[in-house]
């Protein structure tokens, strides 16, 4: 049987110039998102009334455009064009309460802080909205005997689904706001308490002039609104109270005018699109052209009503001049203030930003992960670096063969300490650093090298048969001295090179070790210590030692690296997870400001920062004795500037990426570029002249330079290696700090 086109009463539509007092108001909105081919329109020229002072219900289906005119009410997100009017102000403006106290909101993720006790929940919105703690005491004892909650002891992350809701709802109730946003408030909730939440909100609405926007799962109890929104398809396809609805087309349940309305509006399309000579696919009943839109079933069970939308089904709506007067008159008549009954005083920054800090480091102490990390991590990787890197390799085989000794008395090594002319051999081998160097006598040099190719030794210290005859004689003939006594003076030594700092350790120590010999062997006869020496002298340095550790060169950029990547891992998910949860847009709803929240993430952060460069450079200069000529506060003033370099950097990665994968890779991947090109594992003078230059625009790099110059030389600020480091520092915090405010304000207006 065919149906007539729903109509909407102008008064409904046009609530403004009827002279209806008006909570929410909208007109014309349009919202699209995504470019080019992939842009899809969300609100499509969109009008919408709520009086003030009533229960306001919608029913539609999923990605119908609820949660984004919402987001667009409370002053999330902006409209590409159109007006939005709440309680008399355009959301976001000054002095308007939206985002603000004016406005209570239950979104329909949880968005509670699950390391919370229920009462420490309530009391951290109290301190947001300001209350006075004897409104938070009484109001606490009255939403708790309301709701039925359990226990305001008991952890947020215990409680069952449906008592986790009842706190997201005595969230939003707990100032008593003018207007309230509720998205699915009821579900998983006890028919009787469902029924008492619903006797109270109707309390609200009657007694104390509250004006309630409700979504329901449960179509049938959208009865008890006010007014009920049935949406589809980004507009409204009706507006008006449950009763009239029933009445004007004759149906027992809601469900089913949502569906009668549904398939009028397609049938309206189908002719719309027939009419305009665009080929269109039959209308099949068997096979509805958008599941999920048509049938009731996919409302109730899927998403039912979890947003808030409001949108006349009109074809024909008014030319924008005369909507914009619409527009005037209704802010003309409206007042800007909250309502004497609200428990919300006036904003006050500073009582907002100490509640977040609170909240920041609870959430950090109680995270038994989190405090592991924050705590232990930084004293355990310096102890770490300072075992395993820069100190001298030790146990270090060589295969000795050594022909000089006689096989009938068991090849056994005698040697002397005066002035006796034998066995230099075994007088050698007695000088070798027996902790770096294991000697490992071998029968042969075929044998020693075989073990060299295996792996079993890093080499091959060989005497000839005659070593001592044969290196006196040498001494004795000097220049006459022929190529055979060379030769057979000689001490060959052949080393395995795959491992370059085992290779040079033990040719420093070969090498070092005929030094001491032919040193020994020259005093034990009376002869001067340094006439055997080469005429080349290295004095005493002017910074540093004469045998320095590799660990001290090292040792300034592991401290820069450390600051740095444990303030990036700290802060790189900051956002991601508020906003993953609802957390982010509880708070902004609430009228903390983005700049509130990056003050109160960093004071935390920096806190935490402070300690972790106090144990690190306390674990790496007093425990492990790494040496420190300059000033320590200097030193960790740049480690500060550092950290803080790496915590913005942490800021923009999270206000960049949606998901914590994303925010992972984007931080390891950046983590050994900085730490390869900025000279912490080789100097600088090591590098292509090319990645040198690239090197220069590293965050750490000229950090570092300057941390080295203070450790090892013992310079101050007035010299240009180290003041570079602070300006070049400074220069990357502010820059991080304007990329990661642009980026979170783009994302509050594009979503």
């Amino acid at each position: 049987m065919a149906e007539s086109s729903p109509t909407i009463d102008e008064s409904v539509v046009h609530p403004i110039e009827s002279g209806g007092e008006t909570a929410v108001y909208v007109r014309n909105a349009c919202k699209s998102f995504g470019v080019g081919k992939r842009r899809a329109t969300v609100l499509r020229n969109l009008d919408m009334n709520v009086k003030k002072g009533t229960i306001y219900g919608l029913l539609g289906a999923s990605g119908c455009g609820k949660t984004t005119l919402l987001s667009c009410i409370v002053g999330r997100r902006s409209l590409d064009c159109g007006d939005v009017l709440v309680l008399g102000g355009e959301p976001g403006s000054p002095d308007s309460g939206i985002p603000g106290p004016r406005v209570g909101y239950m979104p329909q993720e949880l968005a509670l802080y699950g390391d919370f006790t229920i009462k420490e929940t309530l009391e951290y919105f109290g301190r947001i909205y300001n209350l006075s703690p004897e409104f938070v005491k009484s109001q606490m004892e009255f939403i708790f005997k309301l709701l039925d909650l359990p226990p305001g002891h008991r952890y947020v992350k215990t409680l069952s689904g449906g008592q986790q809701r009842r706190v997201s709802f005595a969230v939003a109730l707990f100032h008593e706001p003018e207007l309230l946003i509720l998205d699915e408030p009821t579900v998983g909730v006890d028919p009787m308490l469902r029924k008492s939440i619903w006797n109270h909100l109707v309390r609200l609405s009657t007694d104390h002039g509250r004006t309630v926007i409700i979504t329901t799962h449960y179509i049938e109890e959208a009865r008890q609104a006010g007014t009920i929104g049935l949406m589809r398809s980004g507009h409204l396809l009706a507006e008006e109270s449950p009763q009239n609805l029933l009445a004007s087309h004759g149906l027992r349940t809601l469900e089913e005018v949502f569906l009668k309305l549904s398939r009028t509006e397609r049938a309206k399309k189908h002719g719309a699109l027939t009419a305009s000579g665009r080929p269109v696919r039959p209308a099949d009943p068997s096979q509805p052209e958008d599941r999920g839109h048509d049938n009731p079933a996919f409302i109730s069970n899927e998403d039912g009503i979890i947003g808030l939308t409001f949108s006349p089904s009109r074809e024909n709506l008014e030319e924008t001049t005369r909507n914009r007067h619409a527009v005037r008159r209704f802010n003309d008549s409206n007042v800007n203030s909250p309502t004497e009954d609200s428990g919300a005083a006036p904003f006050d920054s500073g009582e907002v930003i100490t509640a977040l800090i609170r909240k920041n480091f609870l959430i950090t102490l109680r995270n038994i992960g989190m405090f592991a990390f924050v705590f232990l991590m930084p004293g355990l990787q310096s102890t770490l670096f300072c075992l395993a890197i820069g100190r001298d390799p030790t146990g270090l085989k060589m295969a000795v063969v050594n022909e000089e000794l006689d096989p009938s008395v068991g090849r056994v090594c005698n040697y002397t300490t005066d002035c006796t002319y034998s066995m230099f051999s075994c007088r050698y081998l007695r000088f070798l650093d027996n902790t770096t160097i294991v000697q490992i006598p071998y029968q042969s040099l075929s044998d020693a090298l075989d073990a060299t190719l295996q792996g079993t030794v890093w080499g091959v210290i060989h005497f000839g048969h005659n070593f001592t005859e044969e290196l006196l004689e040498r001494q004795i003939d000097g220049n006459a001295v022929d190529k055979e006594t060379i030769q057979a003076s000689r001490i060959g030594i052949t080393l395995d090179w795959s491992n370059e700092q085992i290779a040079l350790t033990l040719q420093h120590r070969l090498v070092g070790g005929f030094n001491d010999f032919n040193r020994n062997l020259v005093t034990a006869c009376d002869y001067q210590p340094v006439i055997p020496s080469i005429p080349v002298e290295f004095m005493d340095p002017v910074y540093g030692k004469k045998n320095p550790s590799f660990t001290d060169f090292m040792a300034p950029g592991i401290i820069l690296t450390i600051a740095y990547t444990q303030a990036v891992s700290l802060t790189a998910a900051v956002f991601i997870n508020e906003r993953k949860q609802g957390l982010l847009d509880r708070s902004l709803v609430a009228g903390v400001r983005t700049s509130e929240i990056l003050l109160a993430h960093l004071v935390t952060q920096f806190t935490v920062l402070v300690f972790q460069s106090s144990v690190v450079l306390m674990v790496m200069l007093l425990v492990f004795k790494i040496t420190c000529q300059g000033s320590l506060a200097l030193a960790m003033f740049i480690t500060l500037l550092q950290g803080l370099c790496g915590m913005f950097y942490g800021f923009v990665v999270s206000s960049l990426c949606d998901q914590q994968t994303s925010a992972l890779q984007l931080s390891l991947g950046s983590f050994f570029p900085n730490m390869l090109l900025s000279g912490v594992l080789w100097p600088m003078e090591g590098m292509s002249i090319y990645l040198r230059y690239l090197s220069y625009f590293i965050p750490l790099t000229h950090a570092i330079e300057a941390l080295r110059c203070i450790f090892a030389r013992g310079w101050g600020i007035d010299k240009p290696e180290v003041y570079y480091g602070i300006v070049v520092n400074f220069g990357w915090i502010v820059g991080l700090l304007l990329v990661c405010l642009t980026v979170i304000r783009v994302r509050k207006y594009t979503g």
